[in-house]
């Protein structure tokens, strides 16, 4: 905004030293300083920041203007109306008639001028308020942008440690989970399987002694030993079983982990999603989609320049579709390396195939069949 008025008051200075100097025959002498104290004044109220030093030299300024056009050239009542409205920008900031009283206080040099200047005197009035109204609308706006802005980056660093404080929490939840799932195993084992050893360990003791003297009942304990270790490594049997976790879940576990590592290591957007039986999918075939789809990944941060990359696993009717897709640059011909013929020939091994399409983006597909076809 101070350049707006820095840039006015130059053109209408230019103006006044035209028409006081250059349109009559004998100038006056005194002109040249007159005008050099004006531009000293305006120059002393830009470098002033405290607001009351600047209203006194306004004030003062106006005066020097009405001393200058009445007693020196009446062009210098051209500077006036920039002047009104520049201080009377600091009386509406705290009062609404600021503003108003600057209008009338423009009307003011309609009084000594001459008719011959009246017309573009109006004019620059009208001209300078309709200016000092836009731009004070516009500065407005871009403080209330600024207000908004600022309130948007205080919102996004707070959610940005609500985020933080939710990770830390997630991953304190899951060593607890741990925790606990270790302290449930253990304590299990220890009251069944534990229980069961012990006892079976007493009464292969007790056969030891009895052996030489007690055949018969020798025997039956190293029978009752027997059969409670058979019952313990039944135990043992079912407590792995119960605790192993799916095939389908630790594939899947072990793809989102990956892929999300990768695109917090590569500064990429990341989504994983799944549809159909995942239990259909073994251990080997789920060992060909992780390596494939890392080997996408890879490429994808190598080649691609792209923002966001999508993994998708789908089991169809007869076949598990594993697809690797970005939003990059794509290729209008693919070449096969190292990586992209190690991905055919992996899947080849399982009777699959591997298509590429750098169409929109980069895509690669992996199909492996399944069951019967």
């Amino acid at each position: 905004m101070q350049l707006w008025i820095a840039g006015n008051k130059i053109l209408l200075l230019l103006l006044v030293i035209f028409t006081a100097y250059f349109t009559v025959v004998e100038p006056d002498r005194w002109l040249v300083l007159l005008v050099l104290i004006y531009i000293a004044m305006n120059l002393l109220i830009s470098i002033v920041h405290t607001a009351l030093f600047r209203q006194a030299l306004l004030l003062l300024l106006m005066v020097y203007l009405i001393g200058c056009a009445i007693y020196t050239h009446p062009s210098f009542w051209m500077l006036f109306p920039l002047i009104v409205y520049e201080f009377a920008e600091f009386r509406s900031a705290r009062s609404r008639w600021g503003l108003s009283a600057g209008l009338l206080l423009v009307l003011l040099p309609m009084l000594y001028l001459p008719p011959s200047m009246l017309v573009l005197y109006s004019g620059l009035a009208v001209l300078s308020f309709l200016s000092y109204t836009v731009l004070r609308q516009a500065v407005a706006k871009v403080c209330t942008q600024s207000r908004e802005l600022e309130q948007l980056r205080t919102d996004l660093e707070q959610k940005a440690k609500h985020l933080l404080e939710s990770h830390d929490l997630i991953k304190t939840s899951e060593y607890t989970v741990k925790l606990e799932e270790r302290n449930r195993l253990t304590q299990e084992i220890h009251d069944g399987i534990g229980h069961s050893m012990t006892g079976a360990l007493i009464q292969m003791e007790a056969a030891k002694r009895l052996l030489s003297t007690d055949p018969v009942t020798a025997g039956g304990l190293l029978q009752n030993a027997i059969n409670i270790s058979k019952q313990g490594i039944e135990e043992i049997r079912l407590t792995l079983h119960n605790n192993k976790p799916a095939t389908e879940q630790l594939g899947l576990h072990r793809l989102n982990k990956a892929v999300e590592s990768f695109g917090a290591q590569a500064g990429l957007m990341t989504s994983v999603v799944h549809a159909g039986d995942m239990e259909v999918i073994t251990p080997l075939q789920w060992g060909i989609i992780h390596k494939n789809v890392s080997e996408a990944l890879t490429n994808t941060a190598k080649y691609a320049v792209a923002s966001a990359v999508h993994v998708e696993i789908r089991v169809l009717k007869q076949y598990i579709k594993a697809v690797v897709s970005d939003n990059g640059r794509g290729a209008a011909r693919i070449i096969k390396g190292i990586g992209l013929s190690g991905m055919e020939e992996r899947t080849a091994a399982v009777s699959g195939t591997v298509i590429a399409d750098g169409k929109r983006g980069f895509t690669v597909t992996t199909l492996i069949p399944y069951g019967d076809r």
